[in-house]
């Protein structure tokens, strides 16, 4: 009795070694196996989504950015020339002396844009951008198709605008003089893996007069307007 009962313990203690060993090596298994889909996982959104979602949602921020520009530069129209620049001619009115401009009128100007342009970012940029479903797959049949997922554009705060002016000839003792502001921008897109700081830089012109008179040819290389400045 005493045997049987010591190779029966034996046998269940063998028996619980075995069920042990593979416990242990099913947990081995499906811990690789979990590691295995999360980096091909990450594989797969690194090399095929990421890009397609970069270049999908880039058009987008721009399209963002561009419309936020244009939309804060409504306000220049009612900005005249001789609100920004005094001209002064000679006691006969034939020559140009002097070409001044108004650094306080062109700094209100600049900041109200770069205001006006960034609270239009900062509201369109709460509604994110959205990219089919279709787009993820990787697959360029889907593209473009299914439902459309939200990703967020997080504006990065930095809207500058810099003023500059060009002086060309229009004729005989007429000369052409444009003011122009480059309204500069930033976005960044925000992915599950990754994330791109998205630049635009755009032109406008601010105003226009055609000056009578001669010109000093020392303004027609002048294009920063801190060169007119008071």
């Amino acid at each position: 009795m005493d045997c049987d009962k010591i190779e029966s313990e034996y046998v269940l203690s063998k028996f619980k070694i075995r069920k042990k060993r593979h416990n242990k090596k099913k947990l081995f298994v499906i811990l690789f196996t979990v590691l295995f889909c999360v980096v091909l996982i990450f594989m797969y959104f690194n090399n095929i989504v990421n890009p397609l979602i970069l270049s999908y949602g880039e058009a987008q921020v721009r399209e963002l950015l561009l419309v936020s520009s244009n939309n804060a530069i409504r306000d220049i129209n009612d900005v005249s020339y001789q609100d920004l620049i005094t001209i002064n001619y000679d006691s006969d009115n034939k020559s140009v002396t002097s070409i001044y401009c108004n650094s306080f009128s062109i700094n209100k100007l600049s900041n109200n844009i770069a205001l006006t342009n960034q609270q239009i970012l900062n509201d369109n940029a709460l509604i994110g951008i959205n990219i089919p479903i279709g787009t993820l797959s990787g697959i360029s049949f889907f593209i473009g198709k299914g439902s459309d997922i939200n990703f967020i554009v997080e504006p990065k705060g930095r809207v500058k605008c810099d003023f500059f002016t060009t002086f060309t000839s229009a004729g005989i003792n007429q000369t052409s003089h444009k003011i122009f502001v480059r309204v500069q921008s930033e976005a960044s897109l925000i992915l599950p893996f990754t994330s791109k700081v998205i630049t635009h830089s755009v032109d406008y012109l601010v105003s226009e007069f055609l000056i009578v008179g001669e010109v000093p040819s020392v303004y027609f290389n002048t294009t920063n307007l801190s060169d007119l400045y008071k």
